[in-house]
């Protein structure tokens, strides 16, 4: 799904470039070189529900081109943004994008909206004419489209525009969890039934507390990889679906991997159940863990252990949303290796994974690292501290940023910014 909705967001078809190996140096985003132009479209970042699971995407476009575009280079940008979000709704997902007002004012874009879009409208010079807002948000809502408005702007929104359909919660002045629980109930109470969207959250815990019924989509900050406050020892079960997913993705022998499964009770229940409710064999019950590995493939079964793994992390109101991250990290980081021609992309998987289990399994760094057998290089990476998987932590960090001029830097040994916008849609369309 996502790969298509970049494919809407490209300017010009992307040339063809020659696989280049992954980068050895570590160097800083000021002193990087060879940078291509930024082209300005194509970030999207993951959104949750007030039911902490991934219900949307916000698509964004440039600042800079925000800022500088005008008339019918504003225009065509419109519509290639809202035919990426046009698709990601007819896919189940909700999509926002924040836009200047003026550039939905032309009549040329009424074909453009549909139902399940989501448009937080950007102050400028058209919030001072308040028949124009006014027409404008009709429109928009006429065609199915959910508008939105920030309560204080400059220009304010006319008053005949009424009340948005959501509304952007400014963030507190102290950034704790505490802090933003207070900012939504004061939200709330202020503004009764109007959703309310929280996009700068600063951290998972600042998430937790904010998940409110009140909450359209929120969005935080994760990190490359974040330790938890306090730390515990993994359970025996996720040690031991970490050594099987690292026996899985080196290769090693089928005899190894089924009796690793097999010395996991729990784990080969899990897998005949996973293959029989699906239908593997329709004539009959797959009764053995070799069948069943046969049957499945390696590659498959090593997507399902890493799923099970990550279902392993303790309740909290956004587990859902962390645990699709996690996979979303994994694939991405694969694929990227196989863009610059590593020779083991199975242990860059293991290290995207690795950026998310101290939040998720409540471990500390070196502990993923030993349990998944990484190299002491992934360590290095994980924090922050050099060596040649770095540049992967870094790119990650863009990518969650959506800064488009790093991702352009960061991009090249991998394929380029194409390439690595498209891995990140296939990596998030497939966790």
């Amino acid at each position: 799904m996502f790969s298509a909705l970049l494919d809407r967001f490209r300017r010009k078809p992307a040339a063809a470039r020659a696989a280049q190996t992954a980068p050895a140096g570590t160097a800083p985003l000021a002193t990087a070189h060879s940078a291509a132009p930024c082209t300005g479209t194509g970030a999207q970042r993951p959104l949750v529900s007030a039911q902490g699971k991934l219900a949307a995407f916000e698509f964004q476009i440039d600042a800079a081109l925000l800022q500088r575009l005008r008339g019918p280079a504003a225009v065509a940008s419109a519509v290639n943004l809202l035919g990426a979000m046009r698709l990601c709704c007819s896919q189940g997902l909700g999509a926002l994008a924040a836009l200047p007002a003026s550039w939905l004012a032309p009549a040329a874009l009424d074909a453009h909206f549909a139902p399940g879009m989501h448009l937080l409208l950007r102050a400028d010079a058209l919030f001072g004419d308040g028949p124009a807002m006014s027409l404008l948000v009709s429109r928009l809502r006429r065609a199915g489209v959910r508008v939105g408005w920030a309560a204080q702007s400059t220009p304010p929104m006319p008053p005949g525009a009424g009340r948005p359909d959501f509304m952007p919660l400014t963030p507190p002045a102290e950034a704790s969890a505490a802090a933003w629980q207070q900012a939504v109930e004061a939200a709330v109470q202020r503004w009764p039934g109007v959703p309310l969207l929280l996009l700068d959250l600063p951290s998972v815990d600042a998430l937790d507390a904010a998940l409110d019924p009140a909450v359209l989509w929120a969005a935080c900050s994760i990190g490359g990889c974040v330790e938890p406050r306090r730390t515990q020892a993994l359970p025996p079960q996720a040690q031991r679906a970490l050594q099987l997913l690292n026996r899985l993705l080196n290769d090693e022998d089928h005899a190894t991997v089924v009796d690793a499964i097999k010395a996991d009770a729990a784990l080969s229940v899990r897998l005949l159940q996973y293959l029989n409710s699906a239908g593997a064999l329709p004539e009959r019950e797959l009764d053995s863990i070799e069948q069943a590995v046969m049957l499945l493939g390696r590659d498959a079964l090593y997507r399902w252990v890493a799923q099970m793994l990550v279902r392993m992390s303790p309740s909290r109101p956004c587990a859902h949303a962390l645990q699709t991250d996690a996979l979303a990290r994994a694939r991405l980081f694969e694929r990227l290796a196989r863009a610059a021609q590593q020779p083991n992309p199975g242990a860059l998987y293991l290290l995207g994974l690795a950026t998310m289990l101290p939040l998720l399994l409540q471990c500390n760094i070196d502990t993923a690292v030993e349990a998944l057998r990484l190299p002491q290089s992934a360590a290095q990476a994980l924090r922050g501290q050099g060596g040649p998987w770095l540049p992967y932590l870094q790119l990650l960090q863009a990518l969650q940023a959506a800064d488009l001029r790093a991702i352009e830097i960061l991009a090249g040994p991998f394929g380029g910014s194409d390439q690595v916008l498209a891995c990140w849609a296939e990596a998030w369309r497939k966790a």
